[in-house]
């Protein structure tokens, strides 16, 4: 494969259709790619940088059975997704889904409903790798996961976090079988820092414009909410999807310190 190939190669892997098709997603940036570098988990196929940049990987780290390819600056700018590129892109072989048992879930999982944003999901699943929270279950009209921009909001975290697509009402039934305890954030909710939280728990996180589906509301067995001790009357309407997120994360991990 030339030069060119590659420089064709990797931008055609910005579109969600080649990724499947290759079944392959790609990550850049220095830090992100030493993370992989140093995980047992992502298996990497090919490893582009630029001569500036080498001296910032780890050589003993990178596979032997992968090609690397050394780009001209130029070049490596346009198959980059970072306004200042940081010449190190990474092309990762996606893992092999393997839904978990409810025994293997944890005692903390996430449910993602219909979120929309990369940068929202990004976050969450470092937050999720934070917090020790292993998996995370995503509604199939939630953003690609592999998409670049969540990828690189992860900073690493998606190579230790494991992400499902799958029907949440399903989901929600095999929870409340395995002894899980559904919650959802809601204005009518109790005050999460004043509630007596139970585990194991799910707790699912509405789409950024419109919160959870009117579908699985009958389905979410306690309602809680982040209160507003703002007291100015002009302050934010509500919290950021990201945010609540870890602020809830936050509230059940206290149960076991």
């Amino acid at each position: 494969m030339t030069s060119k190939s590659h420089l064709k190669y990797v931008r055609l892997l910005h579109q969600k259709k080649y990724r499947e098709k290759e079944n392959v997603y790609i990550a850049e940036g220095i830090k992100i790619v030493n993370e992989a570098l140093l995980s047992y988990s992502p298996v990497i196929k090919m490893l582009l940088f630029t001569p500036e940049n080498r001296s910032q990987l780890k050589p003993e780290l990178i596979p032997k059975n992968i090609q690397v390819i050394e780009l001209p600056s130029d070049d490596f700018r346009k198959i980059s997704i970072l306004k200042n590129p940081q010449g190190v892109l990474i092309v990762i072989q996606k893992p092999v889904a393997r839904y978990p048992k409810p025994s293997e879930f944890g005692n903390l999982v996430l449910i993602l409903d219909s979120i929309r944003d990369p940068g929202n999901l990004g976050t969450i699943i470092r937050l999720a790798d934070w917090f020790g929270i292993r998996n995370i279950f995503c509604s199939e009209d939630t953003v690609e996961c592999y998409n670049p921009k969540v990828v690189q909001a992860t900073m690493g975290a998606i190579f230790r976090v494991n992400i499902y697509y799958t029907a949440l009402k399903e989901l929600f039934l095999s929870l409340h079988d395995s002894g899980f305890t559904t919650y959802g954030s809601s204005l009518q909710g109790e005050n999460i820092y004043t509630k007596k939280l139970k585990t194991p728990a799910a707790v699912i996180l509405g789409n950024e414009a419109h919160g959870i589906s009117t579908d699985l509301l009958p389905l979410i067995r306690e309602n809680i909410l982040i209160p507003n001790f703002s007291k100015s009357v002009n302050c934010s309407e509500s919290l950021n999807v990201s945010l609540a997120a870890a602020i809830i994360s936050s509230e059940f991990r206290r149960l076991s310190v």
